[in-house]
């Protein structure tokens, strides 16, 4: 009979093969595993054969927030040196005067005069403080020299202010009395006569051309179009719509998708030149920001429908309907909690050309006093809350009252758009002194240094540029059509 090789054979073999006991099979898995970490306990509760581990850094630091790429204004914008803190230029208005020319034989043409006027902008300073220990420059850091890191770190930072600034700077934000800290941006600089109010509408080519005629009357050239990514996308769709046929291209597989680059509009050329600073009108924000620096919350706001103002545009938001405000207060160093409006304000059919009149009071009392109000308001019986307007706070004292005229001129949950003549002769920004690092003064075992910025822009031409406001923009990601 042949032998059979039965489980039996391995019953004396648990010292280290076959089949153990579950005391062996308990203390094998112990061996295997690495031991894992205690929520409880943290690094110092680790057991087993975790303490032998190294823990794995990437080398690589991942960075989740903006880059140099996306600030695209500054990098494009022609920098001059400035020499003063209040920088001046002359404007030549005209040559003459429209009449005369043509004259008899033999006599004496009109004296004609030019036109010159001199305008003055001021130079505006940007800053961040940065600070490290001195234990931290000592050990090792998985990303290199750390105060390296921090200083570029904070040059970005300074260059996310800047850019922002060059569309949205307003310096009438000014504290009481005071000189505001921003200067202008592209948004107060060009002329108010060049809009083109697209009243909740997508941007067109059409509208393009009309502004680029804008342009062209003002004898400018329009180069390029500053616009949101959303926009840009949705005026790609309308040049190349999804029922298109996709020619065959060399290799395997199709490429899909297109988008509009350049436009071509009747007086040349126009680059588009989408930028992640033109955001759509500000969210109302969860909390407050500027720790306490931020300054005091209004007390209250009331709104009434004001029947003698007659150059309301309620219409284009969808006439009648209810309008909920908040309004929260802004300084320097940051921005407050909202105050909310006790009941929305009922706007009827017939009051779609009036506007809704504002009264904001402070609280009883101002520990930190605003510079200015931002105002939010709903859309039409809406629930969410976009900036509309910033307006200066005409009293600081304690239950001092500030008010405001809502025309609805701006329209929340809207874009707005830039176009002109991108040249030096037309716009540029004037540089007292480039971004800098200065180094301040050892008070304790940390470096800390400043990185600096003084500058302005200055848009030479007012009417070389123009801009869109109130381009259509999506509700919400999140639930498409």
């Amino acid at each position: 009979m042949y032998n059979m090789v039965s489980l039996s054979d391995y019953q004396n073999f648990g010292e280290g093969f076959g089949i153990g006991s579950i005391n062996d099979v308990i203390e094998l898995n112990k061996a295997l595993n690495t031991g894992g970490y205690s929520q409880a306990g943290g690094v110092d509760a680790r057991t087993g054969g975790a303490p032998l581990i190294v823990e794995s850094l990437e080398n690589s630091l991942k960075v989740l927030t903006f880059q140099d790429q996306h600030v695209k204004f500054w990098k494009k914008i022609y920098k001059q040196p400035a020499y003063s803190t209040v920088e001046e230029y002359n404007q030549l208005i005209s040559y003459g005067s429209e009449g005369g020319g043509f004259v008899p034989e033999g006599a004496l043409p009109d004296v004609e005069d030019s036109v010159y006027k001199r305008k003055a902008s001021f130079v505006k300073f940007l800053g961040t403080t940065r600070s490290v220990t001195h234990p931290m420059t000592l050990v090792r850091t998985a990303h290199g020299d750390v105060i390296a890191r921090e200083n570029q770190n904070g040059i970005l930072w300074i260059m996310k202010k800047v850019e922002n600034a060059l569309f949205w700077g307003n310096s009438s934000l000014a504290a009481l009395e005071q000189e505001g800290y921003q200067f202008d941006g592209l948004d107060r600089l060009i002329d108010n006569k060049n809009v083109i109010d697209l009243a909740g509408k997508d941007l067109e080519d059409k509208h393009i051309n009309y502004g680029a005629q804008m342009i062209l009357e003002n004898y400018g050239t329009p180069t390029d179009l500053f616009l949101p990514f959303e926009t840009l996308a949705k005026f790609s769709e309308m040049f190349f719509p999804k029922e298109r046929v996709i020619m065959p291209t060399q290799g395997a597989g199709y490429r899909a998708g297109l988008v509009v680059n350049k436009f071509q509009t009747h007086g040349g050329e126009v680059e588009f030149m989408p930028d992640l600073f033109i955001q759509k009108t500000k969210v109302l924000p969860e909390q407050a920001t500027g720790g306490v620096n931020s300054p005091t919350a209004p007390a209250k706001i009331e709104g009434v429908v004001n029947s003698s103002a007659t150059t309301g545009q309620w219409g284009k938001s969808g006439g009648s309907g209810l309008y909920t405000y908040y309004v929260t207060a802004v300084n320097r160093h940051g921005e407050s909690l909202p105050a909310v409006l006790n009941a929305p304000v009922a706007i009827a059919a017939e009051e779609v050309e009036n506007s809704i009149d504002l009264t904001i009071t402070n609280a009883a009392q101002v520990n930190v006093a605003p510079d200015y109000f931002r105002i939010y308001r709903t859309e039409r019986d809406g629930t969410i809350a976009y900036c509309i307007a910033e307006v200066p706070a005409a009293n600081i004292s304690n239950n001092g009252q500030t008010t405001y005229r809502d025309f609805n001129f701006k329209m929340p949950n809207t874009y707005t758009a830039f176009m002109g003549e991108f040249t030096p002769e037309v716009i540029a920004f004037k540089q007292l002194a480039p971004i800098m690092k200065m180094d301040l003064a050892v008070l304790a075992p940390a470096y800390r240094w400043m990185i600096l910025l003084y500058g302005v822009l200055q848009l030479y031409a007012p009417r070389k540029w123009m801009k869109f406001v109130n381009i259509k923009a999506e509700a919400q990601f999140g639930i498409m059509p």
